[in-house]
C-alpha cells in the first residue's frame, strides 16, 4: 500500500521530480561543452566545401533583392561667407505652401498651370490642388524657390484656371543637405470613392447652410433695431 501511494506521488509530480538518465546522456553541469553545428546563412548550412565557381550558394530562387547603397549626404555649410552672387544657386532649399481661392472644373486647368510652372523650375516635391484650396511641399534651389514664391503671391493664375483670394507660404528653410528627400514632382490625385465624396459635399453645404441662414438672420435683426431707432418706439 505504501508503495502504491509513492508510485502514484511521483506519477502526480513527475513534471517537478525530473531527474536526469545519466545511462544516456552525460550530465556535464556547468562544463557542458556547446552542440557541434555547422554555420546556417540563408537556412543553408555552409560547410568547407573546394573553391568552384559554377557552385551557386543559393538556388537561383532563394536570390534577394539588394537596393543599391544610398549615396553619400553632402552637408552644405552654414557659413554666409562661403556664398556668394557666383555660388549661390548652389544652395537648396524648401518650403510649404497653402492657398484659398476657387478653382472650377475640378481645378484641373489650375493644376496642369501650376504643375508645369514648377516642372519648368526642375522643383521636386508634392502638389496637391483642388477645387477650393492648394497644397504643396516643395524643394529646389535657391533661385527657382524664389521665382515660384513669387509666382504665388503675384497671383499670376489665367482666368479659365481660377482666382487666388491669398497665398500662405510657411517652413522656409535655405542650406539644404543633398541628394534631396524627394526625387521627382507629383500631384496627389483625388481616389475617394462617390459615396465617400457625395458625403463630403454634403457635409459642406449643410455647413454653407447653416452660415447662410446666420448672417441673414443678423441682418434682418440689425435691420429691425434699425428701425427701432428711427422711430423711437423701444420699450425701456
Amino acid at each position: 500500500m505504501v508503495q502504491q501511494q509513492k508510485l502514484g506521488r511521483f506519477k502526480r509530480l513527475l513534471g517537478q521530480t525530473r531527474k536526469p538518465n545519466t545511462q544516456w546522456k552525460p550530465n556535464y553541469g556547468v562544463l557542458t561543452q556547446p552542440k557541434l553545428q555547422p554555420l546556417i546563412v540563408d537556412g543553408y548550412p555552409q560547410f568547407e566545401k573546394p573553391y568552384d565557381p559554377a557552385l551557386r550558394e543559393t538556388p537561383p530562387t532563394q536570390r534577394k533583392y539588394r537596393s543599391p547603397l544610398p549615396p553619400n549626404m553632402i552637408q552644405a555649410s552654414r557659413l554666409s561667407e562661403d556664398y556668394n552672387e557666383d555660388n549661390f544657386h548652389e544652395l537648396q532649399s524648401k518650403f510649404q505652401f497653402e492657398v484659398k481661392g476657387f478653382f472650377p472644373e475640378k481645378a484641373y486647368q489650375a493644376e496642369k498651370e501650376v504643375f508645369d510652372t514648377a516642372l519648368n523650375l526642375h522643383l521636386v516635391g508634392w502638389l496637391k490642388i483642388r477645387t477650393t484650396f492648394m497644397l504643396g511641399h516643395l524643394q529646389g534651389d535657391t533661385y527657382a524657390m524664389s521665382y515660384f514664391k513669387k509666382y504665388l503671391e503675384e497671383k499670376h493664375l489665367s482666368p479659365e484656371a481660377g482666382t487666388i483670394e491669398w497665398v500662405h507660404v510657411f517652413d522656409y528653410n535655405t542650406g539644404l543637405s543633398t541628394p534631396l528627400h524627394y526625387k521627382h514632382l507629383f500631384c496627389v490625385k483625388d481616389w475617394r470613392k462617390y459615396r465617400t465624396r457625395k458625403a463630403h459635399i454634403m457635409s459642406m453645404f449643410e455647413k454653407w447652410q447653416i452660415r447662410r441662414l446666420q448672417q441673414s438672420s443678423l441682418k434682418r435683426y440689425e435691420e429691425e433695431l434699425k428701425v427701432v431707432e428711427e422711430q423711437k418706439v423701444r420699450n425701456f
